[in-house]
């Protein structure tokens, strides 16, 4: 999500969480892809320092149990190279991440596809159970479909893990989070607060944050 927001992007939908199949990429030799070595796109300067990526460790703990793993935003730092178990998909959407498709996440199958997309153009449909990861929450309207659109809000409803990070100082995401906590029926099992004190990351007004993860609706 990395706190600037998702842009506007064309593509056409792929993997498992939408309607049309994508060929899996091939690494520099030729050989099979793996998510692992997946590009991640351009990292914003205060996402960049080694503090930052405390969020997916924390979040990539959080959804360990779960066979399928879908993060909206994530470019710069997908959560697909955080994983340590053994998922049976990882499906990123961001217009800023580069598109890849693979067959394999740290050697083990693993269906990983990343859509260069917003969210409001994806059909996603995600196999249950399933945990719905959001770093850094700042959505963007695209058209006339909302920030948060009513798709994200059934996601946010039915995932059997929830993990949503923000910025506390950050406007858009203040004005986001009561939503996707409204559609959960039971509280936190996490309610974290967090004080990054990376100097890029204070500048930009970002350090200050909370990280709430949600069980089993």
């Amino acid at each position: 999500m990395a706190e600037s927001g998702i842009g506007n992007a064309e593509m056409k939908p792929a993997g498992p969480y939408a309607s049309a199949p994508a060929k899996a990429s091939a690494g520099a030799g030729g050989e099979k892809a793996d998510g692992a070595s997946a590009p991640a796109g351009v990292l914003l300067p205060h996402l960049a320092g080694p503090a930052a990526s405390l969020r997916q460790v924390l979040a990539a703990h959080a959804v360990r149990n779960c066979a399928h793993v879908v993060e909206i935003g994530g470019a710069g730092l997908p959560i697909t190279g955080f994983l340590t178990h053994r998922p049976v998909s990882v499906t990123v959407v961001d217009p800023k991440i580069p598109a890849f498709a693979a067959e394999a996440l740290n050697g083990f199958a693993c269906r990983v596809r990343h859509l260069a997309a917003k969210l409001q153009k994806v059909e996603l449909a995600p196999e249950e159970p399933f945990g719905l990861v959001l770093l850094g929450l700042s959505l963007k309207p695209f058209g006339r479909a909302e920030a948060v659109p009513p798709v994200l809000l059934d996601l946010a409803r039915r995932a059997s893990r929830l993990v949503i990070d923000y910025a506390l100082d950050l406007d858009r995401a203040k004005g986001q989070i009561g939503a996707l906590t409204a559609v959960r029926a039971a509280p936190p099992m996490i309610d974290l607060a967090l004080t990054i004190a990376d100097p890029a990351l204070q500048e930009a007004g970002f350090g200050r944050r909370r990280l709430l993860v949600y069980g089993a609706a």
